[in-house]
């Protein structure tokens, strides 16, 4: 890994395995498609977020943390490993979640964060977003009462000391492919912290033959590339890193985002029948059903570059698909 990694707690179970999707390429009439499983990271702690959480959580227990608070949608995977982890260490979990239902049903992620023994509290889209930082400054406060030491990450733990999580999933895709491979990385974007790491990855580790493409599954592209940018300028100054932010290509894939975050559409619920019936793998209707669609449209309109292996990386999700159940009843 590279000089200047932080300090981490092995959390997940790494290296994931990159493995070949034979029926798919075949369908896709591609050469070769490869998928990077990080939906193997762990089973309650499944998918990307517990590589960011191996920093987050180290340093929170350097500075003597006895409670962690943070957010997210009321299916969150982020909220859901956060559960997991607290648990595991033996620390509280207060979670501050998005829901227009006042008691949505505890299924999916949200019936693990209960089994994990989170504290839960639901605010509706308006109060989340116009008064988060009240909602999170009251939490800190309640902890601080209860005679807690909190410890505060925001939504998909991506933050400059998250983005390790992917620097180091990047240099674990090196052993696996080696540097000189010509590949093109796809990868679902939302919180940025992922697409950031991937492209700090390739930046640190001078891999000229690589392509980080990063699918959008809410929001903008002009949204992400002042989000990816000014989480990459961050990091490079909190880490002091020997790499120029505003020279790194930033490659985004319009068009797979829908109608915004969480709302699926037809074309992506194909693709999660198509993954499921075609390779066994199971994708989920937030993240990475949309991403993969915007990989195999790349793939269809001959956007992978000459010579590239078009390389998926799974976020992970599966438990936020049994909880739309409703999508597959036709």
């Amino acid at each position: 890994m590279h000089r200047k990694e932080p300090p981490r707690l092995p959390l997940a179970n790494l290296p994931t395995p990159i493995v070949e999707m034979k029926n798919l390429a075949r369908l896709m009439g591609a050469p070769k498609i490869l998928l990077k499983r990080d939906d193997l990271t762990g089973l309650e702690t499944s998918g990307n977020k517990i590589r960011k959480l191996e920093y987050i959580l180290a340093d929170a227990v350097a500075v003597g943390a006895d409670a962690l608070v943070t957010l997210g949608g009321f299916q969150s995977n982020h909220c859901r490993a956060t559960a997991a982890l607290g648990a595991r260490l033996g620390m509280k979990v207060r979670l501050i979640l998005r829901s227009a239902e006042k008691d949505p049903p505890r299924d999916g992620n949200l019936f693990l964060d209960d089994l994990f023994g989170a504290e839960i509290s639901f605010h509706p889209p308006e109060e989340y977003n116009g008064r988060r930082q009240e909602l999170i400054e009251a939490a800190m406060s309640a902890e601080r009462r209860d005679g807690h030491t909190p410890y505060f990450f925001p939504v998909g733990a991506s933050i400059p000391l998250g983005c390790w999580g992917y620097v180091r999933c990047v240099d674990e895709m090196i052993e696996q492919l080696g540097a000189e491979t010509k590949v093109d990385v796809f990868s679902a974007v939302s919180s940025a912290g992922t697409q950031a790491g991937l492209m700090l990855g390739k930046a640190l580790f001078h891999l000229e033959n690589w392509r980080m493409v990063g699918v959008p599954v809410s929001d903008s592209i002009e949204y992400f590339q002042r989000e990816i940018r000014d989480l990459l300028d961050r990091t490079v100054r909190d880490f002091d890193l020997d790499v120029v932010a505003a020279n790194m290509p930033l490659d985004l894939l319009d068009g797979f985002i829908g109608e915004g975050y969480a709302i699926p559409y037809p074309q992506a619920v194909e693709t999660i029948e198509l993954m499921a019936r075609s390779e066994g793998i199971v994708l989920d209707p937030t993240y990475t059903a949309k991403a993969m669609t915007g990989m195999l449209a790349a793939i269809r309109r001959g956007e992978v570059r000459e010579g590239a292996v078009p390389v998926f990386v799974h976020t992970g999700g599966a438990f936020g698909l049994f909880a739309r159940r409703d999508l597959f009843q036709s």
